[in-house]
């Protein structure tokens, strides 16, 4: 499914299309003025780009003169059709990877499509002229140019001021796709910086946002946290220090949706995946170790057997009980 700034996309890309077949044939019949004075074509293609980004903007710049010349014979087949369907991809893909994927600033970026168009005009020109043998029924690129003055003065007068209304009223073009995960990722870092640091061994994050911040050894901040708040685990994104099986159980309980452990044991991956718990991990080895690091952990140990993770959060809960007793607290 399309996200929404993309389906936007997709539909003004659609309407340019639309206008760069119309707005020839209409100041052509209805002012009978030429297109090579006006240059109607370019707008839409430029804001295309500008608008809905390169990809889009190649396209329309593509497509529009191959399909306007077999419907209305405009441009000509030959030479003009290739020569502005090669300037106008170029102009629309220029256009957009300026504006839209390296944030020049508009002016300059519609100063640069429109450079380079007239650029490839060029190359095609003279490219059409050599194939040719000297031949050739276009005019040529100084030509070209001084007889599309108006058109570039309307370009850079009018489609500048069409960008900024439609950025103030119909703002869901210019919105990043990629923002939401750009975040996400700069909030799971700040996480494992908290880690890192030393001043916390859990994060959850809830809506793209440190909701809570824990520390402790093994479990017992998870426990700590469903304990008190149990819904503060739902839908969440928590970040641990160390995630075994009886961790990641209590993460399935409080029904979180994803996991990162900075080490992650290979039966709390397998039981989160297996739960529908998207699992991440900075390293993963195949059990968590006790304290001494000359075996098993206990608490993992006592729920090696356990699928139900209310069972195992019972057995955990009872584990750790003894061992404290047994540690004399």
């Amino acid at each position: 499914m399309l996200k929404r700034n993309e389906s936007y996309r997709l539909v003004t890309a659609g309407l340019l299309t639309a206008i760069g077949l119309i707005l020839p044939y209409f100041t052509s019949h209805a002012f009978g003025v030429p297109g090579t004075i006006l240059l109607p074509m370019h707008i839409p293609i430029l804001l295309c780009g500008l608008l809905c980004g390169p990809k889009y903007g190649a396209i329309c710049g593509l497509i529009v003169p191959v399909i306007s010349s077999a419907l209305t014979g405009m441009p000509p087949a030959y030479p003009m059709l290739p020569i502005m369907a090669v300037q106008l991809f170029a102009m629309g893909f220029v256009s957009g990877l300026l504006y839209r994927k390296l944030n020049i600033n508009l002016y300059a970026a519609l100063i640069g499509g429109m450079i380079t168009g007239q650029a490839v005009y060029g190359l095609m020109f003279y490219a059409l002229l050599f194939i040719g043998s000297g031949e050739l029924r276009a005019l040529s690129v100084p030509a070209a140019i001084m007889a599309g003055l108006p058109g570039l003065i309307i370009q850079l007068t009018l489609i500048p001021a069409i960008v900024y209304i439609l950025r103030k009223y119909a703002a869901v073009l210019f919105e990043d796709a990629k923002a939401p995960a750009k975040k996400a990722d700069a909030v799971k870092e700040s996480a494992l910086n908290l880690i890192a640091g030393g001043s916390v061994s859990c994060v959850v994050i809830k809506d793209g946002v440190i909701a809570h911040t824990a520390d402790g050894r093994g479990v017992s901040p998870l426990i700590n946290i469903y304990g008190s708040d149990s819904g503060l685990l739902k839908d969440a994104f928590v970040v641990d220090k160390i995630i075994g099986k009886a961790a990641a159980m209590i993460l399935v309980l409080g029904g979180a949706k994803r996991a990162h452990g900075s080490v992650m044991s290979a039966s709390g991956r397998a039981y989160l995946e297996r739960h529908g718990v998207i699992a991440e991990y900075g390293r993963c080895v195949d059990v968590i170790s006790n304290r001494g690091g000359n075996g098993i952990c206990p608490i993992e140990k006592s729920v090696i057997s356990i699928d139900d993770p209310e069972e195992g959060m019972k057995v955990i809960t009872s584990t750790i009980d003894e061992l404290r007793k047994a540690a004399g607290h």
